[in-house]
């Protein structure tokens, strides 16, 4: 199957405290996302998955940058096109949708106005047609009474409506890729199903290929074909969604399984990995996890493993594999 789009060892760092020395928040990482597919990147809050997804973008902050590696769509570089090439590809062929939609939402300005102007900007559309595409977008991504809700400002919609509002917008231009950055945190369970399903069904009406980033593995489960798992701005295990929750390889990955919530009996704590991420600035020498990892030697202390197949495509970076 061919990929939309393709990363291949992207290394990006990040100045900060006038250092001269840069902080690396992404090493080295290839991943891809097949033509029509969905893949999960998942990892624990300051794993390098958003550094990653920015740098698709091209949002990084200002202290960042891309310091080696390719970002292909469809075969073309995105790193060796002029910022108003990038703008013209962003919102167009590449959309994102954010962890908060309260931050990404312009609160004084209505939600007709924002989607309708997101429409007009990525095609030749006229103002009443792009408020038509906005309606119907809209609609199908379950907002009740669309056409009244054009009127509406953030604040007036729930949580889960702002999210659906952005969705929407998302997929107003039928996007080549969709990249869904946290999509249903802080939403509770029955609205995370919804919008879940209604990614599903957008994915396969239109044929947009979808990276799902998160740390929530039931997500996964419930949507993707194939996962990526970082640690520590590395890729440390890649697996299609079967082979990963049916037999995971990295101590890491095992933790994460270990970590999802389940009936247990009474008194009994839920599992947590021991330690947190390390430092930008304080990599462990050797193996990242090491300090974390029960199964740790004097090997893996010393040295850095390598990201190796160990069956079937199945990838995974570490000595035991």
């Amino acid at each position: 199957m061919n990929n939309i789009l393709e990363i291949r060892d992207l290394i990006v760092s990040f100045a900060s405290d006038g250092r001269k020395e840069r902080a690396v928040a992404v090493n080295g990482v290839s991943l891809s996302v097949p033509k029509g597919g969905i893949v999960g990147l998942v990892g624990e809050s300051g794993c390098g998955k958003s550094v990653t997804s920015l740098s698709v973008m091209g949002l990084l902050a200002d202290n960042g940058r891309v310091d080696s590696g390719e970002i292909l769509l469809d075969g073309e570089d995105l790193l060796k096109l002029s910022d108003r090439q990038r703008r013209d590809i962003r919102g167009n062929r590449i959309s994102m949708i954010f962890q908060e939609p309260m931050t990404s939402l312009n609160p004084v300005l209505t939600i007709g106005h924002q989607v309708t102007e997101a429409i007009r900007r990525h095609s030749d559309m006229d103002k009443a047609a792009a408020r038509a595409r906005a309606i119907e977008m809209l609609d199908k991504v379950g907002i009740p009474e669309p056409e009244k809700r054009m009127g509406n400002f953030p604040h007036q919609l729930s949580g889960g409506m702002r999210q659906r509002v952005m969705i929407g917008m998302g997929m107003a231009m039928a996007p080549e890729l969709l990249i869904a950055d946290e999509p249903t945190t802080a939403l509770d369970v029955s609205i995370e199903a919804q919008i879940l399903r209604l990614m599903r069904d957008l994915q396969r009406a239109g044929g947009t290929s979808i990276l799902m980033i998160t740390h929530n593995l039931g997500v996964v489960a419930e949507l993707c074909d194939e996962v990526y798992v970082m640690y520590a701005g590395e890729v440390v295990e890649h697996a299609d969604v079967y082979t990963l929750f049916r037999e995971c390889a990295h101590p890491y990955t095992r933790g994460l399984m270990a970590s999802l919530p389940r009936m247990t009996p009474k008194g009994k704590r839920l599992y947590n990995i021991p330690g947190t991420v390390p430092n930008l600035r304080a990599m462990p020498q050797g193996c990242r996890f090491a300090p974390r990892c029960e199964y740790a030697t004097e090997h893996c202390h010393s040295e850095k493993p390598a990201l190796k197949d160990i069956g079937g495509g199945h990838l995974c970076r570490c000595f035991r594999g």
